[in-house]
């Protein structure tokens, strides 16, 4: 089973799979007002039990359902008659087509609009990615609607990357890259670089990804450190992590600081100029939490004036405009929003959907189920 060209699928209006073996392009125009009935792989006398919509564009499915059959196969061997929405940017008609198609099941990515609210029919939403605020609003998880999310899949590969963020800054990589690249240099003595070998580092946050960096972190002999409120002592103990007593104490006392903490009312623009600047002389601050933590001005200032050194994946504004001063900062370690996961493990996330949705099929307890709470601490 082969996907119909991208080419057709970048045109604009609402697309549908209808999964005969002629597996017929239903596109723009053409389209019928109302979604053609759902046809099931199974025999006529055993019709699927749940109407199933999988709104992913063609590009999500060849990142998230790669394997030794296509995207649209591996979830129709597991979803039979399930009929796709491939998203576009117009979207026009989308909330007209769940209405009519009323599905019991979704299966959403980042491309994937908002899903209205009045759903009566809908009882699981199974989402590819990660934060869901985007693509499903907090009425639907009220009403008891099941949504799920990749969890703690991908905290092994934002710990990666925050490690990689501080190195890189420690060790002056784009600087250095510049002077190799552009300006055709060579060493220099005093590098100006440091060693994250027993350095004293804090973290902000002590979810699931902060917790895999403290493991990464051991072969560095670091002293660990780290704030959260509502994360029980214990947690902090089996690690061998001490609890700062305060945000305070964590930054004037941290040469690395990462922070990971959740966005909520209560932690946005929680790390001013006043807390960064308690950061010891040349201390390294690493984000690869949330932009809206951090006044983002203080920081870009306390790096011109070599205070601190920066390195950043997440941004007030994203993308970070063309103009900032971020991006005249040549010493600043800068990453657009990619820390995790890499490219090569987000088939595992596809993987980790799979197993979700055919545990809803079988009425088992769902990994990764994204509650009132969860959805207030995302973005």
């Amino acid at each position: 089973m082969i996907l119909a060209p991208y080419s057709n699928l970048l045109k604009p209006a609402v697309i549908a799979f209808d999964w005969k073996p002629t597996h017929r392009l239903i596109h723009g125009k053409n389209a019928p007002k109302k979604p053609a009935p759902m046809k099931s792989a199974m025999p006529v006398s055993e019709p699927p039990t749940k109407r199933t919509i999988i709104a992913i564009g063609p590009h999500e499915l060849d990142l998230f359902f790669r394997g030794p059959s296509s995207g649209p196969e591996r979830l129709t061997s597991l979803l039979p008659g399930a009929t796709f929405f491939i998203p576009d940017r117009a979207n026009e008609g989308w909330g007209d087509f769940l209405r009519s198609a009323r599905p019991n099941i979704l299966v959403t990515a980042w491309s994937t609009p908002l899903v209205p609210a009045d759903l009566p029919d809908l009882q699981y939403v199974c989402h590819v990615c990660g934060s869901v605020k985007k693509t499903v609003p907090r009425e639907l998880i009220e009403r008891g609607v099941i949504v799920t999310n990749w969890g703690d899949s991908v905290s092994e590969g934002l710990a990666e990357a925050a490690l990689l963020l501080a190195l890189s800054a420690l060790r002056r990589s784009h600087y250095f890259s510049d002077q190799m690249h552009i300006k055709r240099g060579w060493q220099m003595y005093p590098a100006g670089t440091k060693t994250l070998f027993e350095s004293r580092v804090g973290i902000h946050g002590f979810g699931a990804s902060a917790r895999r960096l403290v493991a990464l972190l051991r072969p560095f002999r670091v002293q660990v450190s780290a704030f959260s409120q509502n994360v029980p002592d214990e947690m902090f103990q089996s690690l061998g992590v001490r609890r700062s007593a305060s945000l305070d104490e964590l930054f004037s006392t941290s040469d690395v600081l990462f922070e990971m903490e959740a966005l909520i009312p209560e932690t946005t623009g929680v790390v001013t100029e006043r807390l960064l600047r308690l950061l010891p002389q040349d201390a390294t601050f690493v984000n690869v939490a949330r932009g809206a933590l951090v006044d983002e001005d203080a920081a870009t200032r306390l790096a011109a004036e070599g205070k601190i050194r920066l390195a950043l994946d997440v941004y007030a504004e994203e993308p970070l405009p063309a103009d900032s001063p971020l991006r005249d900062l040549k010493e600043v370690v800068l990453f657009p929003h990619v820390a995790s996961p890499t490219d090569d493990r987000l088939h595992r996330c596809g993987d980790y959907a799979l197993e979700n949705l055919a545990r809803f099929m079988r009425g088992e307890p769902l990994a990764a189920r994204v509650s009132l709470d969860v959805f207030d601490r995302s973005t």
